[in-house]
């Protein structure tokens, strides 16, 4: 197989019972037997494989730890996969990535520690195959796979064993049909405007993308720092009402959350100070004559918008970028002991000025 190689970018899916696997990844053994069963699937699906590796990676990521911008998951078989390649065998070949002592050979294919949040999980797989089939290969994998390629019984069974994975089903996949399944998925969540972001991160990495977004929300793809652009705007300097406001919070936590699940570097576009300890944008109001505390402003709809904090009879206003901030804060706020308050109509603002104020 030393001859010109295409390499088609699969994937071998499963709808899991409620309960995560107990580990997500194969251990060589584990996955060679898995590989070989895999294959087998494979076979009765497609013609010509005969003239191919088939590389599978012993790891269970959910679809957002395969659909991250590059593909780093299928990058990193490809790469192990070379020395095979070299091998001026005729095909028909299969390869197993599987862990040593809970470690995969590539960080790009080590699963998270946590276990899994969703109920579906996949397993990334290589087909090189010569250069001269690719073309019809690849063509017959978009049409076929998806609809006659499920994983039967013996690989499921192998699953359940090595890993404690009860799947309700499994599905062979090509990387565009992953794609596809998880815009279905964002759509019914409600979600598929910010897919839109996230699938040209995967597939059209190397262009320059403005995005309009629900809530007013602007966004570009950066090819050149390949990186999500997002601007934030705070409370004070949005224009809207604080209901319009709550909006454009949704759609700002909707992408954040979404891009940062798929791997997607983000970069904040803003005035304020991103405080990397708190994980927030600090947006300094100057001098006050309010006493110590911290406000938390909440909206029914989003939830907690920013706190001000008064100290020192100075107020700072912070915005929360992810999850964690809200701990961070919290930890803070108490090593600080300041006082926490909550205005009965949840925003607490100046009608004439529309900014935030505290509470005290």
């Amino acid at each position: 197989m030393n001859q010109a190689l295409h390499h088609i970018r699969l994937a071998a899916g499963f709808e899991t019972e409620s309960a995560p696997p107990h580990r997500r990844f194969l251990d060589r053994g584990e996955c060679e037997q898995l590989t070989a069963a895999l294959a087998a699937d494979l076979a009765r699906v497609i013609d010509k494989i005969d003239r191919c590796l088939l590389v599978v990676g012993g790891t269970l990521l959910e679809p957002g730890g395969l659909l991250q911008p590059g593909l780093p998951a299928w990058q990193a078989l490809q790469e192990l996969a070379r020395p095979a390649l070299r091998d001026p065998s005729s095909g028909g070949q299969i390869l197993a990535i599987g862990a040593y002592g809970g470690r995969l050979p590539d960080r790009r294919l080590q699963p998270p520690a946590d276990a899994a949040e969703g109920r579906f999980v996949a397993l990334p797989m290589l087909l090189s195959c010569p250069a001269d089939i690719a073309p019809a290969l690849e063509s017959s994998l978009e049409a076929v796979l998806f609809e006659r390629g499920s994983v039967d019984p013996p690989a499921r069974a192998l699953l359940a064993t090595a890993c404690g994975l009860e799947t309700v089903h499994g599905q062979l996949l090509t990387a565009n049909d992953l794609i596809a399944l998880q815009h279905v998925q964002m759509d019914t969540a409600g979600l598929g405007a910010f897919w839109t972001v996230i699938e040209h991160a995967l597939t059209a990495g190397a262009e320059d993308c403005e995005f309009a977004l629900p809530g007013q929300l602007q966004a570009r793809w950066q090819a050149g720092a390949n990186a999500l652009g997002i601007d934030f705007v705070s409370f004070d300097k949005h224009p809207g009402s604080p209901a319009e406001y709550a909006l454009w919070v949704r759609a700002f936590r909707s992408l954040i959350t979404l891009a940062d699940s798929h791997g997607l570097p983000r970069q904040i576009n803003s005035s304020l100070v991103h405080d990397r300890d708190l994980d927030c944008l600090v947006e300094s109001r100057g001098r006050c004559r309010q006493t110590s505390g911290m406000t938390e402003h909440v909206h029914p709809d989003c939830g907690l918008i920013a706190w001000t904090r008064v100290e020192d009879s100075h107020q700072f206003n912070l915005y929360p970028l992810s999850g964690r901030s809200l701990r961070l804060v919290a930890e803070d706020t108490a090593a600080r002991r300041l006082p926490r308050h909550r205005h009965p109509s949840g925003i607490c603002y100046d009608a004439d000025t529309h900014q935030l104020r505290p509470a005290t």
